[in-house]
This record gives structure tokens, C-alpha cells and sequence, in this order.
């Protein structure tokens, strides 16, 4: 019965049905391929794009839908499941539109250019067009030639003045690049890019350059100036500079890319507190009351960890890397603090004055100013740049000079990079104090030719003083921080104010000036006399 049954069920069964063969892409295209469109902050025209997909048994199929679509780079534009490219209104940019269909990709560029003009109140666009002849003039004040701004920079202001004898009737400032095509017609003898503006500007460029042109036009006739350009870093720059403001009596704060802020002024401590160092735990030690005045130390809260009333002195500081040590100085003696108990561990044993410590960022170094004709800490002429390796068990090894200036010159207030490869340091030819011919140089951790800073110096006469570092950043560029009483175009001349300036380390390594010109720090108060910016993580 069994038997019969399942002969029955055999014979009532269907037969089995052979499987399609599995199909393999032999092709995969988009169209229409590499592409320029055109955006501003309303949105530009979009793109279709589409694709066909060539199986392997030679039958052509639309893909459009099947595929999978992305952009690279979502600032300049974005893509939908249908193919349609949408470019962005933040900005511009390049970026490789790729479809992909198991496991095979296609890919198509397109550069989203940034247009954008701006019509300020009581400009006159028209009067270029009827103009009937150009003149080349120099009009601009800032920003220097070949500036590098890292990417976060704020709303830089454009400065200009016009020709002699000449009222223009409108400016005409243009901002191009591969990417860009921003225009702007101004009345007045400067402009300010708003946050949005200039977001997309920056953003657009990242990693790229801008040439700048400038116009005035007055009685029919155009006056160009000559063209200029700004790098624009590919990152960020990060961390804080916490600067010295003898107008404030004590120390502002300006995160990198915010406003301004009090630190620690005289405001809040009832003293002047100046000579200051950071620790990259945050403490901060510093000087109350002027030069051999008492040492202070608050910690990131703004706790007291040595308080006025201690009658501890110091006057430059420098902290190890991991927080637990602090070299200061006093009428010449380097003295070394266990930062835990701030006791005295005991003095460097170098023969002659010494001063402006800095700790290695790996701590196996500190480098200082070493001279025999000290007056005061910060008063002295010359100066020579000279190491200490670090020691276990708080020992120091002999003293090695990196530098000795020429006679007549003093070398002083140097600086290691944060990757330990450079000092930065001044050069003049009067003591160490606010010197008007003060320059910047570097030379080698390692030791080797000293650099004089040309492009970040700008000229003479302008006190270019004790330079800082910023933090290691992702990339091939260094920023440096520095003192100068250098014109800000019109808004500044002859007041101390900070200045930023990039350092390109492959420069330097083959003997070239590493810097570029200098920019101004954003954010600062211009009436304020600043000094010593430390840069802090």
C-alpha cells in the first residue's frame, strides 16, 4: 500500500524547474560624465544623472534605478535615489558623483563653482561698465600677498586705500578661484565677509588658493589694483591663544575661530598678573605685580594651587609635558618645582644667567636663553639659544648652545614646534625687552642654520616679538603666533596686537624661509596693547 502510494505521488509531482542562469556585469557607465554647474546660496540648476548597465550576455539595460548612488563630498552637492544631483547652497566644491551595482562602480566629477554678488549700500556696479580707461595703482592695505588663513579663520576685513587725489565712487572686490566667483561692490574703503559668506568661501577652497582683485572707479576712470592671493588651509586650526593685555592688566582668551574673552585680567584677580605658561593640563602659572613680582598658579577651575600670599617668585615659566614639574625663573636662576607640593627641587647648574625656559613636547629637552650680561629676567643683551637634555630623577644633562648671535645681536625668548623639530626665537640688536628691530628666526632642535622668518617679519622696525606655536595639526603646515606693532590696514598702527602666521617645515629643512606673510588674529580688541600669545591644546 505504501509502495503504491508513493508511486502515485511521483507520478503527480512537477517536474523540476532548471534555475536562470546567474548574469555578471560586463559594464557599468553614467552619463553625462564629468560636468560643471553653477550654485550660489539659493541653489544652482541641478543634474540627471543616469545610468546603463551592460550584462554579460550583451543585453544593455537602463540602470538608473537599479544602482546606487553617492557623492563624495556633500558640501557641494547631493544625489537622490533617481539620479538627480542637486548642488549644495553652502558652498562649492568637487565631488565624484559613483553609481554602484554588486560590486561594479561608476564614477563621473563635478565641480560645483560658488557664485555670488553683492551690491552694498551706496555702491554703483554700472559706473564699471562705462568706464573708459584703468590705471594700475596700489591700493590695498590688507591682507598681505600670499597670506595662508587656516580654514576656520573668521570673517577676515579687507582693507584699501584709494589713489591720490582721487574720491572713488565705488570699490570693486572680486574673490576667484576654480571654485569661486564672488563679487563685491562697496562705497566704503573696506569690507567684512559675514559668517555665511565667508564659510563659503573658506570651505570651497579648503586646501586651495584665491586670487583677489580690487578696483575703484572715480570720474569715468577704473583704478586696479595689483592682484593678490590667499591660501586657504585645508584644516582647521585648533586650540586657544591666551594673550597678554597690558590694557587689561593680565591675560584674554580667544578660542580659535570665537570671540575675544577675559582669561584672567586684573578685573578678576585685583592684580596685574602678566609672564604667563600653561600646562597642557590646564594649569596656568603666572606673575603678580610686574617683573619679580610673586608667583601664581591657578588650575583650569581658577583654583589657587599657589596664591598670592605664598611669597613664592618667578618670573617666565615653562611646564613639563605631563603637568608634573615647572621651571621658573628669578634674577637668572632656572629653579625647577615639584608642581605637586610647589617646593623648590632645586636650580639648574649652569654657570651664568639663564632664561625664557621651554619644555621639549616629548620632555627630554628644555631649551632657554643663556647670557652673561643679565640685568633682569627680561632685560639683558647677549643672549645665546642653548639646550639642557632632561635627565631621570630630576637631573640635568651639560648645557649645549644652539646659537650664538653675531656680535652686537641677542638671541632670546625661544620656542620648540610641536613636534620637536624647530626653535623659534628673536634676533636684534638691543636688549630683550620690546625691542623695535626685534625679528623672527628659527633654527633645528637638532642644531644647524638658523632661519630669519622674511614673509612672517614683514620689515623692519616692527618689534615682531617672542613667537608661539600652535598645536600639531593633521598636516604638512605649522602656525605661529607672534607680538608685532604692524599696521592692521587702517584700523590698527603702531599698538602691539597678535599675529598668525604658517610655517612650512619642508621649507625649512632645505634652508628656504618657511613662513608665509602674517595675518592678523580675528577677534582681538584693536584699542589693546597684546603681547605673548600662548597657544594652548
Amino acid at each position: 500500500m505504501h509502495l503504491l502510494l508513493a508511486s502515485l505521488l511521483l507520478a503527480c509531482a512537477e517536474p523540476p524547474v532548471a534555475s536562470a542562469p546567474v548574469r555578471a556585469i560586463a559594464a557599468l557607465e553614467i552619463s553625462p560624465g564629468d560636468r560643471t554647474v553653477r550654485t550660489h546660496a539659493d541653489g544652482g540648476d541641478g543634474l540627471q544623472f543616469a545610468a546603463t548597465v551592460t550584462w554579460d550576455d550583451g543585453e544593455v539595460e537602463d540602470g538608473t534605478t537599479l544602482v546606487e548612488w553617492s557623492v563624495s563630498n556633500e558640501t557641494a552637492g547631493t544625489i537622490d535615489d533617481s539620479g538627480w544631483f542637486q548642488p549644495g547652497t553652502t558652498g562649492g566644491g568637487v565631488t565624484w558623483v559613483t553609481a554602484a551595482l554588486a560590486g561594479v562602480e561608476a564614477t563621473a566629477t563635478v565641480t560645483v563653482l560658488w557664485e555670488e554678488e553683492r551690491v552694498e549700500e551706496g555702491a554703483h556696479p554700472e559706473a564699471f561698465d562705462a568706464a573708459t580707461a584703468t590705471v594700475q595703482a596700489e591700493l590695498w592695505l590688507y591682507p598681505e600677498d600670499g597670506v595662508n588663513l587656516p580654514r576656520n579663520t573668521p570673517g577676515i576685513t579687507f582693507q584699501w586705500a584709494p589713489p591720490a587725489k582721487v574720491t572713488p565712487e565705488s570699490w570693486r572686490l572680486r574673490f576667484r578661484s576654480a571654485l569661486t566667483e564672488v563679487t563685491v561692490y562697496t562705497a566704503a574703503s573696506s569690507w567684512t565677509a559675514d559668517e555665511e559668506t565667508w564659510q563659503a568661501i573658506t570651505s570651497t577652497n579648503a586646501g586651495g588658493s584665491l586670487d583677489l582683485s580690487l578696483a575703484a572707479v572715480a570720474a569715468g576712470t577704473v583704478y586696479e589694483a595689483l592682484p593678490r592671493e590667499v591660501t586657504v588651509n585645508r584644516l582647521d586650526a585648533r586650540g586657544a591663544i591666551v594673550y597678554w593685555s597690558s590694557s587689561a592688566g593680565g591675560f584674554m582668551e580667544i578660542p580659535y575661530g570665537e570671540p575675544a574673552q577675559d582669561y584672567l585680567t586684573q578685573a578678576q584677580t585685583g592684580y596685574c598678573v602678566a609672564c604667563h605658561a600653561i600646562s597642557a593640563q590646564g594649569d596656568v602659572a603666572f606673575t603678580y605685580d610686574g617683573g619679580n613680582g610673586r608667583l601664581g598658579v591657578k588650575d583650569a577651575e581658577g583654583q589657587d594651587l599657589v596664591a598670592y600670599d605664598s611669597e613664592q617668585y618667578g618670573n617666565f615659566k615653562a611646564w613639563s609635558p605631563d603637568g608634573s614639574r615647572m621651571l621658573s625663573t628669578f634674577f637668572g636662576d632656572l629653579r625647577l618645582w615639584d608642581a605637586t607640593t610647589w617646593t623648590v627641587l632645586g636650580s639648574l647648574p649652569i654657570t651664568g644667567g639663564t632664561t625664557h625656559p621651554d619644555w621639549s613636547p616629548d620632555g627630554t629637552q628644555v631649551v632657554f636663553t643663556h647670557t652673561d650680561a643679565l640685568t633682569y629676567d627680561w632685560v639683558f643683551s647677549g643672549g645665546s639659544i642653548a639646550v639642557v637634555p632632561v635627565l631621570a630623577d630630576d637631573q640635568w644633562g651639560p648645557m649645549q648652545v644652539l646659537y650664538t648671535p653675531p656680535a652686537g645681536w641677542n638671541a632670546y625668548y625661544p620656542a620648540f614646534s610641536p613636534d620637536g623639530e624647530w626653535i623659534s626665537f628673536n634676533l636684534s640688536t638691543g636688549d630683550s625687552y620690546n625691542d623695535l628691530d626685534a625679528e623672527l628666526w628659527v633654527i633645528p632642535a637638532a642644531g644647524g642654520a638658523a632661519i630669519r622668518l622674511d614673509a612672517a617679519n614683514q620689515g623692519a622696525s616692527l618689534t615682531n616679538s617672542w613667537s608661539r606655536w600652535g598645536p600639531l595639526p593633521d598636516d604638512d603646515i605649522l602656525w605661529l603666533a607672534f607680538s608685532s606693532t604692524r599696521a592692521y590696514g587702517a584700523v590698527t598702527v603702531g599698538n602691539p596686537q597678535i599675529w598668525v602666521a604658517a610655517f612650512d617645515p619642508a621649507v625649512a629643512e632645505v634652508g628656504g624661509d618657511p613662513s608665509y606673510p602674517a595675518f592678523w588674529l580675528p577677534d582681538q580688541d584693536p584699542a589693546q596693547n597684546n603681547h605673548v600669545p600662548v597657544w594652548t591644546q
